[in-house]
């Protein structure tokens, strides 16, 4: 889409706006704003002069504009025109919006010439709040993540397993509770065991020796067995919160308009559900687990240090703050260089998986070389902010490493002064350097931890995002039910476009009687195949409404509709699996006589007889074993075993030779009878059985007839095109 920016406050246009781009520089070529507006006729600038309101500075006709460029120049870049016989500097910008002004004069020029202007590419998508980059597809902002509100949305799904979280809880209060014992039972060990000048007799030393040894056998072993108790109980229950997670967004992809897919890289959804809940999993499984050990390691051993030596204690947690302080400024960069890491990598993704889907056409231009030097740029980019991210981490641990040393070594002088004027005992002192040890490790851990679940919770909130995207087409609660179709479509001023504002369909209006046969003719981009996507309804109409017989179709359940309309594509897809499989995909309860009926009906049983393993071959991802014949007799077996009131043909025959065509016709003939059938073919002798053809142009129907009627007017659409296709026909034959 175009940029349109507010205008400013005291600007009123009455007439339409194509365009309005608002400039950072003033004429002179000081800081200032202006903007550039177009509409239908005129193109008019707009500028605070001396700090007044915005004026009216320029204003020309549209069509007399000529060359409109965006040309670079000291500090920025200016846009200008040539009219009449004079250039004319529009407006002047800096280098920040320059791909906004060098879209703004393609735009113009097409204009100018009364032509349609390109689409303007996506710009990189930044947060409204802290303007840090946005993963394409995506509005989460990790820096500014509510995330309070996602640990909320989190803890909902432990309800159904709250007899598990309850016991985890436990588990790990306990668990902490055993850890705080073995440095206790050091200060007795040292004070009434192995202190040399004890008064106390050999044999009670070596009694209260076993007895200590064993104390600490036992808290050891329990704490271990309550450690693995806890890793089991946790992994069972974060694998099976993300297991219904997952399904839940590949419930609601399912059910997802087309729409949502056309906006997205399949890398990016491929991405959500496999990277975002795998990360969502590591943390509710071991992340989580470690947050909430180290919470309660600092709590408890804290409180152990207090009823110690509460003088030592302070001096514990002098160092503590500055820690603190450290890591929160260290992991506001590091979070920004994750952030900026996941982004790269999800494009990284993406390219890949582009790439390798293309990898025929890559070598079939030999773009070998061009792909791996793309790919380097990719993953150079993601190795940069890697190594940034690992840098600023390793001086971060140096640091807070540094502050704990100097932290213990100030226990071990101010406790052992106290040890020496027996102001403490050295069991204590011993204790409390053993807690102070313990003491600094969470504290040293939260950091990558709180900055773990930071990156989880803004994976869940990408998770949540996709899972919160409006349903456009469903079923409605008073949907009817309807088992039997007819087959009588009705198209009553039907408006579609893929955008709102680019409209593909223009008040269409047709009715396709029960069991005849239309054909849709146009040149591509006419609406041909939308129009059969709107009967599927894998988009909701704008405007209008589509009937089934006499129904609309928003009040037909969804399954009731798609169950009875069956599709023979262009682009065959095929699932990976036996032929026998695909076949039946549509029907699974379809016995092998079933499958072979169907199979002969498409002309396909003796090409399938001869393979290998006849039903049971195997086709590959996508049926690529398969030639394209084959794919197709295998697609129109699958629509013949659907057994469908309504039969959709989308360009059948487009892909094969004249021989497997003739095959493939023969197939379409059985397969059409007594059904509704719609047929789109570019080869006009394919619609020659069709009752009726509907010509399509420009998104509007234009002729209505049989091939016959229309074939006999002389300026009619449809006679244009036959023409046009006997000439390219006759320049073919010469050729060969």
């Amino acid at each position: 889409m175009p940029p349109l920016d507010p205008l400013p406050d005291n600007v009123k246009l009455e007439e339409p706006i194509r365009l309005c781009v608002a400039a950072d520089m003033l004429p002179d070529g000081s800081f200032g704003r202006q903007w550039l507006v177009v509409t239908d006729e005129t193109v008019r600038v707009y500028a605070t002069m001396d700090g007044d309101e915005p004026k009216l500075r320029l204003e020309l006709p549209l069509r007399e504009l000529e060359s409109p460029k965006a040309e670079s120049v000291v500090g920025g870049g200016v846009l200008e025109a040539a009219h009449g016989d004079q250039t004319i500097e529009l407006v002047r910008y800096t280098n920040a919006q320059a791909k906004r002004f060098a879209f703004a004069a393609r735009a113009l020029e097409k204009w100018a010439k009364g032509e349609e202007a390109e689409e303007q590419e996506e710009e990189e998508q930044r947060c409204p709040r802290c303007g840090l980059p946005l993963e394409s597809g995506t509005r989460v902002c990790p820096a500014c993540l509510p995330r309070s509100r996602t640990l909320l949305r989190l803890i909902a799904y432990l309800r159904p397993h709250w007899k598990g979280a309850l016991a985890l809880s436990s588990l790990a209060l306990t668990g902490t509770a055993l850890g705080l014992v073995p440095p206790y039972l050091s200060k007795p060990l040292m004070d009434s065991v192995l202190a040399p000048s004890l008064p106390r007799p050999l044999p009670e030393r070596l009694r209260l020796l076993g007895l200590l040894v064993v104390a600490l056998l036992v808290a050891r072993a329990l704490g271990a067995l309550v450690g693995a108790a806890q890793g089991w109980l946790s992994a069972w229950l974060g694998n099976r919160i993300t297991h219904g997670i997952r399904c839940q967004l590949y419930q609601h992809l399912q059910g997802l308009s087309l729409r949502f897919f056309d906006k997205l890289q399949l890398g990016t959804v491929v991405s959500r559900v496999n990277q975002d809940t795998g990360q969502l999993q590591s943390f509710l499984v071991w992340g989580s687990q470690d947050l909430a050990t180290n919470i309660l390691l600092i709590v408890g051993i804290g409180v152990m240090l207090f009823v110690m030596n509460w003088r030592l204690a302070l001096l514990v947690f002098i160092p503590a703050p500055i820690v603190g302080l450290l890591s929160t400024g260290f992991m506001r960069i590091i979070r920004r260089y994750m952030h900026s890491f996941f982004h790269r990598w999800s494009r990284l993704n993406a390219f890949l998986n582009e790439t390798l889907t293309g990898l025929r056409v890559v070598r079939a231009f030999a773009q070998e070389p061009r792909e791996v030097a793309r790919f380097g740029e990719h993953s150079g980019d993601l190795a940069s902010i890697g190594t940034q991210a690992e840098r600023t981490w390793a001086v971060m641990f140096s640091g807070m490493s540094l502050l704990i040393m100097a932290g213990t070594l100030l226990v071990w002088y101010v406790g052992g002064r106290d040890v020496l004027f027996e102001h403490m005992t050295l069991g204590t002192l011993m204790a409390f350097l053993m807690y102070v040890g313990m003491f600094y490790g969470p504290v040293q851990s939260m950091s990558w931890l709180i900055n773990w679940s930071s990156r989880s919770l803004t994976a869940a909130e990408r998770v949540f995002e996709m899972l919160d995207s409006e349903l456009e087409v469903v079923s409605t609660d008073d949907a009817m039910a309807m088992p039997h179709m007819e087959g009588r479509i009705e198209f009553d001023s039907v408006t579609f476009g893929y955008e709102a504002t680019k409209p593909v369909l223009k008040d269409i209006s047709l009715t396709i009687e029960p069991g005849e046969m239309i054909g849709l003719v146009g040149h591509s981009g006419a609406g041909k195949t939308t129009m059969v996507n709107l009967i599927c309804r894998f988009y909701q109409v704008d405007k209008g409404e589509i009937r089934v017989d006499g129904i609309s179709l928003k009040r037909v359940r969804l399954e009731d509709l798609r169950r009875q309309i069956g599709i023979v594509p262009q682009d065959t897809f095929l699932f990976s699996g036996t032929i026998a499989e695909n076949i039946s995909y549509a029907n699974a309860s379809a016995t092998r006589e079933d499958i072979i009926r169907a199979a002969k009906v498409a002309n396909a049983h003796d090409f399938i007889l001869r393979k290998s393993d006849g039903y049971e071959t195997l086709v590959g991802e996508g049926g690529k074993s398969l030639s394209a014949g084959e794919r197709q007799r295998i697609a129109i077996a699958r629509a013949v075993l659907h057994n469908p009131r309504i039969l959709i043909l989308d360009e059948a025959t487009s892909q094969v030779d004249v021989e497997t065509e003739a095959q493939i016709q023969e197939a379409i003939v059985r397969l059409v009878r007594e059904r509704t059938t719609i047929a789109i073919a570019h080869r006009l002798s394919t619609l020659k059985n069709a009752d009726r053809l509907v010509i399509l142009k420009e998104g509007a129907v234009v002729e209505v007839g049989t091939h016959d009627e229309l074939l006999a007017k002389e300026e009619g659409e449809f006679r244009r095109l036959v023409d046009k296709y006997q000439q390219v026909s006759r320049v073919r034959a010469v050729e060969r």
